[in-house]
């Protein structure tokens, strides 16, 4: 028995002086190894450096925040936690698999009293889905034949995202008529408020705050025991042709994007954190306005914002890309490659998804933003998933226990595409 040969503080000693890849094989010996070898694991230093080779930075905090979603990675440069930079670089490797293993799918499909889905959010094990009746059926991937809680609007639904507040994990949804409601998913209620309105929610992986836009005023909202009441606010001060189409946060870094007049303009903002808590916003810049190529700005029909720093624009028969760091939007006529649309985009662990309205989905891997600039020519190199036979109108991702699964939606179904 290795026990018998040295005591475990000897083992770990050494296992301690031996880089991550000869412990993955080491761990294979014997149990007695994986078990010790594990605790070095967990504490090793060595999966920083891992992750920063291997993850582009820009994708590196939603890939974070996705494998622990409840922890708060205000930047990604304040955790030293190894056991954090190890889950979130074996995350994603495993979301690189989706290139490669064969999926499973399952599906939850609308029931003909609520009519067609309008959105989908997901956060940890849960999707809720809001249906055009103004019905919100919350899931767990436990049971996804039978919603857990069942909310009502009211009204028509236009958007909906998770808040983690406090501990718990509530829905807030947004009507079209601009009223803002929070559910508590656990208690299984409507949490009271005095009323609020918003044009869009924040985006982002980051679920620890909810932002609310009107008018160009951002409004971070605080859970004060059993009430909502609003926080800190900034006023972007949008110009009088500007109309803010979406904003981003990921942990304390925010981007905000405005249309005007064929073009976009981007403002960058922060957020001042204190325990937890958003305590005010720190206005940066506002960037230069761009225009939009022409065949996206005359069918434009969606902004999709996947993180902080890229940004992709929906035509009717093109797709579009910016970045923060540039001054141009970029056009991609994909549907000679496809022989269909795209409807939505996403992207995770530098996975490009396509969602196509043949009811297919396509994945690409990028290494660099360079890789999107060449999406015409790379696009062949593309896995393509057949999903469904109606359009593919959103796209998402769940993550539980560092399993990567693909949320494809259309207007009746919400698809559940799993690799592990």
């Amino acid at each position: 028995k290795m026990e018998e040969i040295f005591p475990n503080e000897i083992w770990l000693e050494i296992f301690s002086r031996i880089d991550i890849p000869q412990l993955m094989e080491l761990r294979l010996v014997c149990r007695h190894f994986y078990e010790l070898i594990e605790r070095v694991l967990n504490r090793h230093p060595g999966w920083k450096s891992l992750a920063d080779k291997k993850i582009l930075y820009e994708c590196l905090e939603h890939t974070m925040q996705r494998a622990y979603p409840y922890d708060l990675i205000s930047h990604w440069m304040d955790i030293d936690d190894p056991v954090i930079w190890r889950g979130s670089y074996l995350s994603f490797m495993k979301w690189q698999k989706v290139l490669v293993n064969e999926p499973t799918k399952d599906a939850i499909v609308s029931t003909s009293n609520f009519g067609d889905v309008s959105c989908v959010c997901t956060f940890d094990k849960y999707i809720s889905i809001a249906y055009e009746n103004g019905a919100i059926a919350n899931y767990t991937l436990d049971d996804i034949n039978q919603p857990f809680y069942l909310a009502y609007h009211g009204t028509g639904i236009v958007q909906i995202e998770f808040w983690y507040s406090n501990d718990d994990v509530l829905v807030v949804s947004l009507g079209d008529n601009n009223d803002l409601k929070f559910w508590d998913l656990e208690n299984k209620v409507e949490i009271a408020t005095n009323g609020f309105f918003a044009n869009s929610i924040s985006s982002g992986e980051c679920r620890h705050f909810c932002i609310g836009d009107m008018g160009g005023i951002l409004t971070s909202y605080e859970r004060v025991g059993n009430l909502i009441s609003p926080g800190p606010t900034k006023n972007l001060e949008l110009g009088e042709n500007q109309q803010l189409i979406a904003h981003c946060l990921v942990g304390k870094n925010m981007k905000a994007m405005a249309y005007e007049e064929g073009g976009t303009v981007l403002s960058v903002y922060r957020g001042e954190i204190q325990g937890g808590k958003l305590i005010r916003f720190q206005y940066i810049q506002e960037k230069d306005w761009i225009r939009l190529p022409e065949n996206i700005n005359a069918t434009f029909q969606r902004l999709v914002m996947p993180n902080i720093t890229f940004y992709f624009g929906i035509g009717e028969n093109s797709i579009g890309s910016t970045n923060y760091y540039e001054d141009e939007w970029h056009e991609y006529n994909l549907g000679p490659h496809f022989g269909s649309n795209v409807r939505s985009i996403a992207l995770h662990a530098q996975i490009l998804m396509f969602g196509l309205d043949d009811g297919s989905i396509h994945l690409l891997y990028i290494s660099h933003y360079g890789h999107i600039m060449e999406l015409e020519e790379r696009i062949k190199n593309s896995r393509k998933i057949e999903v469904d036979t109606e359009p593919i109108v959103d796209l998402t991702i769940l993550e539980v226990d560092k399993k990567p699964c693909i949320v494809a939606v259309t207007e009746q179904k919400v698809h559940l595409v799993n690799f592990f």
